[in-house]
């Protein structure tokens, strides 16, 4: 009896096998790249290490002296908030501090690691998040599993000149401040104070009615500099003409239903205070980042809001110098788990729109095969949020006026524009319920 219930299983799970085994073995068909004018530039290099490819892609920018000044403040913002390709490549993030360190001309500058991952009072205790978690992938560093083995090697190489700075919510014990003058914490522009009020809502009237103020930092490197995230270095009570630059530091990959994917411009969120969490206030009348944009962790009232307020962060406070896209893996159904695709690429812009767009069509669709992840699907959520950003003035989505520069390390040669898409080696794993996620997203959407 046993042996025929058996049999009776594998055959109703037959056409399910065969189901799965199509959708994975279908392979997107993304048409060659036109260009036509040359509004923003993609970087790119594709079959290195995760080392190699950035230092390549630095080279193709014309090396780190051309865009890190010998004096400046170089304020990186990596993803920490996730573990395994969900996390900024460890080996990538090494790799351009080192280089920053060991700058054409000499460095006399300081290098910080700066995150808001959200994760309580002290996220670097926190067992789920980058900081604690070994990684499985996306570290390539012997003797170094996770953001806190990195930061700390980071800090006995260069002593003063490397500050790892944990950026905390003000709900979580983080104090709000005005300027400089108050310390360390968070300014919320909301008019008080002296603080500038900037301000966005999503044009709804009733409950669909949302308000977000920007927020920014203020904080204090390990060599005592005061850095104001918005208005640059304060020193002796007055801001300085010390050079302040922002390296904004993402991956790429699946991210849920109503985000499609996340890259370089949701990973502003871990720049800005969330206090109030997916579906909270920030304070008084106003929501934050997250719950200005969706309903928890569904839809929001307005398609593609969280590029609008995204944007107007970039236009108001400051916006990234440089945009990378360590995508030496990226996630189809999960920032942590497989099904994963073996992408072995490094991508740079000045704009993360034209990144992101540039991403998550020829790296991240092309091995998922999934519509949402489809910077061109009309429907879909990624869309809504890249073109939003780009309409108030966040980037280009159009990628007709995007050039891209790639270089294959594996035949030492320029790609052109018909040969873009990435297919990487997928690992497909064993967890049926991420299994499970993929094929519903393959099927449903």
């Amino acid at each position: 009896m046993k042996k025929i219930l058996k049999l009776i299983g594998i055959i109703l799970l037959l056409p399910i096998v065969a189901i799965a085994g199509y959708l994975i073995l279908t392979e997107s068909s993304i048409p060659p790249k036109i260009t036509k004018g040359s509004q923003s530039i993609v970087y790119r290099s594709v079959n290195g290490t995760a080392s190699e490819n950035i230092m390549k892609v630095i080279e193709l920018m014309g090396g780190i002296e051309k865009i890190i000044g010998e004096n400046d403040i170089v304020v990186i913002k990596p993803n920490v908030q996730w573990w395994n390709h969900g996390a900024t490549n460890l080996s990538a993030l090494k790799t351009l501090i080192d280089m920053i360190m060991n700058r054409p001309g000499g460095f006399l500058g300081e290098a910080v690691i700066a995150e808001n991952s959200h994760c309580g009072s002290e996220p670097w205790t926190v067992e789920e998040s980058g900081w604690v978690r070994i990684f499985e992938r996306n570290s390539d560093i012997e003797g170094i599993n996770n953001f806190y083995e990195l930061t700390n090697y980071l800090k006995k190489t260069y002593g003063e000149r490397y500050s790892t700075i944990h950026l905390i919510d003000v709900a979580y014990g983080e104090k709000r401040v005005f300027s400089p003058v108050d310390g360390t914490g968070y300014v919320y522009c909301d008019g008080t104070g002296g603080v500038p009020m900037i301000s966005l809502n999503n044009g709804k009237t009733g409950e669909d009615f949302r308000e977000v103020i920007m927020t920014y930092p203020v904080f204090k490197t390990d060599k005592g500099t005061i850095v104001d995230f918005k208005n640059g270095i304060w020193k002796e009570g007055e801001y300085t003409n010390q050079a302040l630059r922002f390296i904004n530091f993402a991956t790429i990959n699946h991210h849920s239903h109503y985000v499609g994917a996340t890259g370089a411009v949701k990973n502003y969120f871990g720049v800005v205070d969330i206090s109030g969490g997916g579906w909270g206030k920030l304070a008084d009348k106003y929501n934050n980042f997250h719950s200005f944009a969706y309903n928890e962790w569904d839809f929001g009232p307005v398609p593609g809001t969280m590029g609008s307020e995204v944007a107007m962060f970039m236009n108001t406070v400051r916006k990234a110098d440089l945009n990378i896209i360590a995508a030496e893996w990226v996630g189809l159904a999960s920032r942590t788990e497989p099904p994963v695709s073996h992408t072995r690429t490094v991508l740079i812009s000045s704009d993360p729109v034209a990144l992101d767009y540039h991403a998550t069509k020829y790296l991240l669709y092309s091995n998922s095969n999934i519509a949402i992840h489809n910077p061109d699907n009309e429907e879909g959520p990624l869309r809504h949020y890249l073109i939003k950003c780009a309409e108030n003035g966040g980037g280009i989505f159009d990628e007709t006026q995007v050039e891209v520069k790639s270089f294959n390390l594996k035949t030492d040669s320029y790609q052109t524009d018909d040969n873009l898409a990435v297919i990487g080696e997928t690992t497909w794993g064993s967890d049926l319920k991420t299994l499970y996620k993929y094929l519903k997203f393959r099927i449903n959407f």
